[in-house]
């Protein structure tokens, strides 16, 4: 049965639709919401990324086994996840993760906003070695069964992947791969190599966006771009980075009700 908080002005009719699959939009449908008067779960509002076991140790929460929590992520916030190539990881990062729960814990993630996992990083280029591309993060990562209902003005997605660097040529340093959606970084650009007198060093791609994948750099050989919400970055010489997952399941119990927006995976 499914059952929301009244007291959040959540009506007992959701507009709901089948699982959208990555860059489609869900059909309209509507499906009766009941809502049960003994639910009475802590809410819990999501400003940033993070675990959200974390979340509700840091409102009081002490491990029953009974917990009820529902986490909402306000109309109009972007939740970010870590971009690929800041600090040590070429990676994007997840958004938000579930964290461990007692097995009777009830856990709920409304979702008004928007979820985005974090953009892989772009590729290397150029003299001596080109890189592939980084990988985009995952939206939202279950560690522990959960409910996620997504409105409509909400949308999950997974990170883009990073594009691929491109291999430097004699005179031409190889441009660097664009950062994957919404964030990730872009690769180096090639060192330029002498050739008949002339020199010509690869630039940098642009950093990826929310609006889709950062764009290879223009001079030299270009490498690919970065990936769109959910997709793989392009290859160049080296290989695009693989997309994030808009939910990961890891075998765990995950009902998902969309009434917004889903782009990438769902397992």
């Amino acid at each position: 049965m499914i059952r929301i908080l009244t007291t959040i002005a959540v009506t007992a009719f959701l507009a709901v639709a089948p699982l959208a699959t990555a860059q489609h939009a869900p059909a309209s449908a509507t499906t009766e919401t009941e809502v049960e008067d003994d639910f009475n779960p802590v809410v819990v509002q999501v400003a940033g990324p993070g675990s959200l076991r974390k979340m509700a140790d840091k409102a009081g929460y002490r491990g029953a086994a009974a917990a009820e929590y529902l986490f909402v992520v306000p109309q109009g916030v972007n939740i970010l996840g870590a971009a690929g190539g800041r600090g040590s990881s070429r990676d994007g990062g997840p958004a938000l993760i579930s964290g461990e729960w007692p097995d009777d814990a009830e856990i709920w993630l409304l979702v008004r906003g928007n979820v985005y996992g974090g953009g892989g990083s772009g590729g290397n280029s150029g003299s001596p070695v080109a890189t592939d591309g980084g990988k985009g993060g995952d939206a939202i990562v279950a560690q522990s069964p959960m409910t996620i209902t997504i409105l409509k003005t909400g949308s999950i997605k997974g990170g883009g992947g990073g594009g691929g660097g491109a291999d430097g040529a004699p005179g031409y340093g190889g441009s660097g791969g664009g950062g994957g959606f919404p964030n990730g970084e872009p690769g180096l650009g090639g060192s330029p190599e002498p050739s008949e007198g002339t020199f010509v060093g690869g630039d940098m791609g642009r950093p990826g966006t929310i609006a889709g994948g950062g764009q290879s750099g223009r001079r030299g050989n270009p490498g690919g771009k970065g990936g769109d919400a959910g997709m793989p970055g392009e290859s160049a010489r080296r290989v695009g980075g693989s997309p994030g997952n808009a939910i990961r399941k890891n075998g765990f119990d995950v009902t998902v009700l969309n009434g917004g927006h889903i782009y990438g995976e769902t397992f």
